[in-house]
């Protein structure tokens, strides 16, 4: 099933959104992927993704993105509470 997803950048992740237009990067999405093929393909920086979160539920780097997921980027300077702490790339 193709769908479209949006990668919502915050922080110092938004210098990579200006090169897409914008802070919100929307991009079509065939079929599953893995969070961090469709990083690369964007060519964001893993090591500057502090937390990840998938339908506004914090993920591991290793998850698997459906087309029509939203995904929301926070870039290291971002301070993350302590229960999100698992979560940290």
């Amino acid at each position: 099933m193709k769908s479209d997803i949006q990668i919502h950048l915050y922080g110092s992740l938004r210098k990579i959104g200006k090169k897409n237009d914008g802070f919100v990067i929307q991009t079509v999405l065939e079929s599953d992927a893995s969070l961090v093929d469709i990083l690369k393909e964007l060519k964001i920086p893993l090591d500057m993704v502090q937390l990840v979160m998938v339908n506004h539920k914090a993920v591991h780097m290793d998850s698997t993105i459906n087309p029509g997921d939203r995904i929301a980027l926070f870039p290291r300077e971002y301070p993350v509470f302590a229960d999100w702490k698992d979560f940290r790339s």
